[in-house]
C-alpha cells in the first residue's frame, strides 16, 4: 500500500478525520436549526442561533468537499 503523494494546501490527515468533522458539524447545524424553530416558536429573536447555524452548515459543507475530494486522489 502506498502512501497519496501530499500536495501543497492539503494537511496529511488519517483518512476517516475529515468525514468525522464533517458529521460533527452537520449534526451541531441540525442542532441549531432545531433551537431557531424553538426560539421561534416562545418568541425569542433566533439571530445568533440562525448565524451560529450558518457557520456550521458552511463548516460541514467545506469539509464534505475536502473529504471527498481527498477520496479523489
Amino acid at each position: 500500500m502506498t502512501d497519496p503523494v501530499l500536495r501543497p494546501g492539503r494537511p496529511a490527515l488519517p483518512r476517516g478525520v475529515l468525514r468525522i468533522l464533517a458529521v460533527v458539524f452537520g449534526v451541531a447545524a441540525i442542532g441549531s436549526l432545531v433551537l431557531v424553530a424553538v426560539d421561534l416558536a416562545i418568541g425569542r429573536p433566533a439571530a445568533g442561533d440562525a448565524f451560529i447555524a450558518f457557520l456550521n452548515s458552511v463548516a460541514a459543507v467545506m469539509l464534505w468537499r475536502w473529504q471527498s475530494g481527498n477520496e479523489r486522489t
